[in-house]
């Protein structure tokens, strides 16, 4: 196996002694069997299990995880009440301040004459709470200015007066 490696020649390769052909090797040992196996089978006393033992500490296991399963689940119950109430008061506070804000906004730019924009926000505002009795005169009264330049807007204000007339029912 040695052979040129770019490494030159190695001396290891040269000085090796040739292999004599046919020379005696030593004899393996020859193959001797494992003694029999005698199977004798004696009585032996029987060692006396304390089955009550067992089973009264089985019980008694099972009821203190009851137990402790029962108490964690009152406080999982608990505990996961309260985090939803203060997940819903935390998402109410956050949709009624983006509310406020879209009013807000869209006031602002009823002031800077950009009607079809306002009527954007408070359409934002609607889809939080469609509910709220100004928004729905502020949503009306601009639909109405916008209608008179496009017929897409009455269609609009049809649709909102409808929904408007039926909440009022």
């Amino acid at each position: 196996m040695g052979g040129y490696m770019g490494f030159g020649l190695q001396k290891w390769i040269y000085s090796r002694a040739p292999r004599k052909k046919l020379f005696v090797r030593e004899r393996l040992p020859s193959f001797t069997s494992l003694p029999k196996y005698s199977r004798t089978f004696t009585l032996k006393p029987k060692v006396k299990e304390n089955n009550v033992l067992k089973g009264i500490l089985t019980i008694f296991i099972a009821l203190a995880f009851c137990v402790i399963l029962h108490s964690s689940y009152q406080k999982y119950t608990v505990y996961s009440q309260a985090q939803a109430i203060k997940l819903n008061d935390y998402q109410n506070n956050k949709d009624q301040i983006a509310f406020n804000f879209l009013i807000n906004s869209g006031y602002n730019r009823l002031e800077n004459n950009n009607v079809k924009a306002a009527y954007s926000e408070f359409k934002l505002a609607y889809n939080i709470n469609s509910k709220n009795e100004t928004l729905n005169k502020l949503m009306v009264e601009t639909l109405e200015v916008l209608c008179d330049a496009d017929t897409y807007y009455c269609h609009e204000l049809d649709i909102l007066l409808d929904v408007n007339n039926q909440n009022i029912k």
